[in-house]
């Protein structure tokens, strides 16, 4: 197991704020990998025990995890061209150091700490798979109409794998998602595509596009003791399943057109609801 200090160092690197790279340049994925592994190389503390043979010969495979892991959640600061192969590696070298361990610990199981290192880098990746340019809300509320000829024109281009977009005639408020899209080609401009996607958002109230950041989904949860919906919580898509009516839906998935529900008939009258954010549906 590791010791009381090299516990403590895992947390502190789990909770490394992005201040260690500057956000504001676009760097290699190589570059930024090598930052991370630094640090993480110069803050993971050795264990001192019965098992400090395989956790020094573990250590190579522990700093590759950590490093992976917080690399993954600044893949926005790479250039975009290279996130396709910033998460090939980032798969490779997940499988790499999950048989170095397996080795190590060979007809044992791993110990506890190793497994979540491992979970850890597994669920940044998955998330960072997700990663596509995402609006918000700015106004007090929006109502997107129905999106049939955006997405039919957009998926006719060919720049577009997934988009999300508001359940029609159905409203959201302030902070929440607004649209998440994810490009079939990271090189390519789709800056005109982005556009089409703001001036429909638009149309039903104010959004802004603040940049890459993985799939969010907006689940309203209701109380019908209190007599209907009560809020609408914000979660990452890969952070699990969270009770309630997701409110964003595929109009384009795998490059091709999705069904889109139409909007009810008359207007729906529903009061703001606090917009709640969270990583894990555990937190709230």
């Amino acid at each position: 197991m590791l010791s009381a200090a090299g516990k403590k160092t895992a947390r502190v690197i789990r909770l490394r704020t992005l201040s260690f790279v500057d956000t504001h340049s676009l760097i290699s994925w190589s570059a930024l990998l090598a930052r991370w592994t630094e640090f993480a190389q110069s803050a993971l503390a050795l264990p001192q025990n019965e098992e400090g043979n395989r956790w020094r010969d573990a250590v190579p495979h522990v700093i590759s995890l950590q490093a992976i892991t917080h690399a993954l959640a600044e893949l926005p600061t790479v250039d975009h061209a290279e996130i396709p192969l910033a998460l090939d590696r980032a798969e490779i070298a997940i499988r790499d150091a999950a048989s170095g361990l397996d080795r190590i610990w060979s007809g044992l199981a791993l110990p506890t700490e190793a497994l979540e290192l491992l979970e850890d880098a597994r669920l940044a990746l998955r998330s960072a798979r997700t990663i596509g340019w995402a609006w918000t809300i700015r106004s007090e509320s929006l109502v997107a109409s129905h999106p049939a000829d955006l997405a039919a024109v957009l998926a006719e281009s060919g720049l577009v794998r997934t988009l999300l977009l508001p359940t029609p005639g159905i409203a959201l408020f302030k902070t929440s998602p607004a649209a998440h899209l994810v490009p079939t080609d990271w090189s390519a401009s789709i800056e005109p595509v982005c556009e089409a996607v703001s001036a429909f958002l638009d149309a039903g109230g104010s959004c802004e596009l603040i940049g890459l950041d993985v799939r969010r989904q907006v689940y309203r949860q209701f109380d019908f003791a209190r007599g209907g919906p009560v809020r609408d919580l914000v979660l990452p898509t890969e952070a699990g399943l969270a009770p309630g009516q997701p409110l964003l839906v595929p109009a384009i998935a795998e490059a091709e057109l999705q069904p889109v529900t139409l909007p009810p008939r008359g207007p729906v009258q529903l009061d703001p609801l606090p917009v709640e954010h969270a990583d894990t549906p555990a937190e709230q």
